[in-house]
């Protein structure tokens, strides 16, 4: 069994770590961590540009810092499950494409095309879905279904279902849109 550490031991370990790291190292994972931090400020709309925010790290360290900025933005472009996202995923879009330039410009279009297809798609199985709901109640209010024990196994037997072909859909879009964020990388 694993065991549980304490708040003291863990950041003991980390010293020890940080302790075994050459001054090199060190470095690296401060600038690398500037980039996290500068990526996280521009998806909060706290500064209007990655080069504004990256202006001050030393040349010999700036694909370090951009290596932590793109990994931060990349781990923000995901399948939009709610439209609210969108805000979020395109700036993250652009940041990329400020940072990587025309290689983010060719694969942007193609990323953009497939949430938006994950999008109808799961709006077209959900509307399906919701039509097969419907039929099988044979015109029974959800809320009425919900009061017997009966109709509760149907509705939870139905959430069941749906759960799993939005998780299928979901996994066959992650597929296509992995390697595209690995060309990024």
């Amino acid at each position: 069994m694993a065991e549980i550490k304490s708040a003291f031991e863990i950041a003991m370990e980390r010293a020890e770590k940080i302790g075994s790291l050459s001054r090199e190292e060190i470095e690296q994972q401060k600038w690398e961590e500037k980039g996290k931090k500068t990526a996280a400020a521009y998806l909060s709309g706290k500064i209007d540009s990655l080069q504004d925010g990256l202006k001050d790290v030393p040349a010999q360290y700036i694909q370090t810092a951009l290596s932590g900025v793109s990994d931060v933005l990349l781990r923000n472009i995901v399948l939009p499950r709610d439209p609210h996202q969108w805000d979020g995923i395109r700036r993250a879009m652009q940041g990329l494409t400020e940072i990587k330039g025309s290689i983010a410009s060719q694969v942007m279009p193609q990323i953009e095309q497939l949430l938006k297809n994950y999008e109808s798609t799961m709006s077209h199985y959900k509307e399906q879905f919701k039509q097969q709901v419907s039929q099988a109640m044979g015109g029974r209010d959800m809320n009425a279904m919900a009061m017997d024990s009966e109709g509760l196994n149907a509705l939870a037997s139905m959430q069941d279902e749906w759960n799993k072909m939005s998780a299928e859909i979901s996994q066959q879009f992650e597929q296509q849109l992995e390697p595209m964020k690995a060309y990024l990388k």
